[in-house]
């Protein structure tokens, strides 16, 4: 599906995503133009080098999905596109898709000074946002620049980042918990995935840090200085991003260390119990195998084992040894 918004040098606004309307626009260096590619046919995609000219290897990377975040400048020609422009790459997050498939959207943006394209696969909120807005008052949107368009959607981005942080911020909290009260072996499981979407995040918001800190050094000549603060702005976001998925790292790291602890004093606990059992045990043991001998010749001891006095003594004996013991373990502070 195709969405333009063109504002031609007299003013007026066109919506025509027709290939000629398109390349009438690129030939004319006061209009200013936006084109969205939302699941693009293979029709659509043509477009990107039969009308723009764009780079076959900027192309190619677009087709392919999970590029690493980058911006890359273009000094390629085509028939219609007379001037230079710069290939970006950047990610945008979506909370129900990191849950389910632990991945972000693609979003590949070609951006000159007068016109923006924009690329993906999947409906993302951040763009459908912008869409909206700009859909209101197209020539107003248009009258900003192209720098004012692609700060209003990476902005946008970013911002999807903060409900996937708030996500695996109570993820973490009730894997603390869990791994406190609860140590189950599927527990481990558990923490290893949310260590893989850290790892995936972190990989991700990374390097866009990069690509942003490149808006706002000026590397881009068409982002003018008024532009330049409110990338800075986003940037800042990035950063702290970047920053708690760090810090939730540290988190994930430190419920697998609780985990592990938690299992081990477990065990402890079943060891101690067992070891306690087995002294307990132990009086009666002695007392059986001492009454358990054969003497021969001695009077008192077969009167002894065959009477109701000698198994009540044997009785007393264990029970007396038992809670000797017992009575020492409480006082050691081991029961």
């Amino acid at each position: 599906m195709l969405r333009a918004f063109i504002k031609h040098a007299d003013g007026r606004v066109s919506r025509d995503t027709s290939p000629e309307a398109l390349a009438a626009a690129l030939r004319d260096p006061d209009s200013t133009f936006w084109l969205d590619m939302v699941t693009p046919t293979d029709e659509e995609y043509a477009l990107l080098d039969e009308v723009f000219g764009f780079h076959p290897l900027a192309i190619e990377d677009t087709l392919n999905y999970m590029q690493r975040p980058k911006i890359e400048s273009y000094d390629h020609f085509g028939t219609e596109c007379t001037q230079g422009y710069f290939y970006m790459v950047f990610h945008g997050p979506d909370l129900e898709t990191f849950k389910k498939n632990l991945r972000t959207k693609e979003l590949d943006l070609f951006v000159s000074e007068h016109f923006l394209v924009t690329v993906h696969e999947e409906v993302m909120k951040s763009v459908e946002a912008v869409v909206t807005r700009t859909e209101v008052d197209p020539g107003l949107a248009l009258d900003r620049g192209t720098d004012v368009l692609l700060h209003n959607i990476i902005d946008h981005m970013v911002d999807h980042y903060q409900p996937i942080l708030d996500y695996l911020q109570e993820a973490l909290d009730e894997l603390e918990d869990r791994a406190l009260t609860e140590p189950r072996p599927e527990l481990l499981g558990q923490i290893a995935v949310k260590k893989r979407e850290l790892l995936n995040l972190r990989r991700i918001v990374g390097p866009q840090r990069e690509v942003v800190a490149q808006l706002t050094r000026g590397e881009v000549p068409f982002i003018r200085e008024g532009t330049r603060i409110y990338f800075r702005d986003v940037q800042d976001h990035l950063i702290r991003t970047v920053e708690t998925v760090e810090l939730y790292r540290d988190l994930v790291l430190g419920a697998r260390d609780i985990y592990l602890s938690s299992v081990s004093n477990h065990l402890n606990q079943i060891m101690k119990i067992l070891t306690i059992i087995t002294v307990v045990a132990l009086p009666m043991t002695i007392v059986t195998s001492f009454f358990g001998m054969n003497f021969q010749g001695v009077p008192w001891w077969d009167n002894t084992l065959h009477s109701p006095a000698g198994f009540v003594t044997a009785i007393v004996a264990v029970l007396l040894m038992d809670a000797v013991l017992l009575l020492l373990f409480r006082w050691k502070k081991w029961l």
